[in-house]
């Protein structure tokens, strides 16, 4: 997930990076962005972008126009979040199928239910950068099925059926993957909460029919988490 931030305003942009950090720190995720003061020098690197945070009006070129183009060119792709000072948005919005319009100044508690609305209906994944055999290996955490400790090693296990092992140890791994989705059920095994299908009180069934072993005194801290974060 990468967000887009355009506006005209010095401040209005600062107080919408201000929210965006503090939201990443809240819900423990790495959102990478970029800011925008002119619609034209965004349009150039709009491919980038999932979520776009836009004013409604510029000088050189109003939101509803960019939000069209977006539509037109992306359909349903990309979701825009549109900032304003004016109550008649809402019908604009709605044209251009917007996910939220905030009004400015902005409020926290609504721009927080703008992203975890996206967030609710799309993965958010992370990379991971390993090392196996000497070969640097890019590993996008939504691909993960779980993850197992083996000695002084760690093997991801992938959608596909690959394994990818590497030097490294659980727990610093929990810690990288902490937001997205993971939860240690075992002191071997982390798993994706997303590709559970079924569970007891000792063992975790995910989607590809592997089981894998879960700590009892584990179970209710997980029930609560797979009900935040599972499908």
């Amino acid at each position: 997930m990468k967000i887009a931030i355009c506006d005209d305003e010095k401040v209005a942009r600062e107080n919408v990076v201000t929210l965006l950090e503090d939201y990443s720190h809240d819900r423990k995720l790495d959102i990478p962005y970029e800011v925008f003061e002119r619609y034209p020098d965004l349009e150039k690197k709009i491919d980038e972008f999932n979520i776009f945070l836009m004013d409604y009006e510029t000088p050189e070129i109003d939101g509803l126009s960019f939000a069209r183009m977006i539509r037109e060119r992306y359909g349903e792709e990309k979701a825009i979040i549109f900032i304003t000072s004016y109550e008649t948005v809402v019908y604009d919005a709605y044209e251009v199928r917007a996910l939220r319009y905030i009004l400015k100044p902005v409020n926290k508690e609504k721009f927080y239910e703008a992203l975890d609305a996206y967030l609710a209906t799309n993965v958010v994944t992370k990379r991971l950068t390993v090392r196996q055999d000497g070969q640097v290996e890019a590993i996008e955490s939504k691909d993960i099925e779980y993850i197992e400790a083996s000695g002084k090693e760690i093997i991801f296990h992938l959608d596909d059926g690959e394994t990818v092992t590497c030097r490294d140890t659980l727990e610093a791994t929990e810690q990288k993957l902490d937001g997205f989705g993971f939860f240690r059920v075992h002191r071997k095994f982390l798993v994706n909460l997303k590709k559970v299908a079924s569970y007891m009180n000792n063992y975790v069934v995910l989607k590809s029919g592997e089981s894998i072993e879960m700590s009892t005194r584990k179970y209710a801290e997980f029930r609560l988490a797979l009900m935040k974060n599972g499908d």
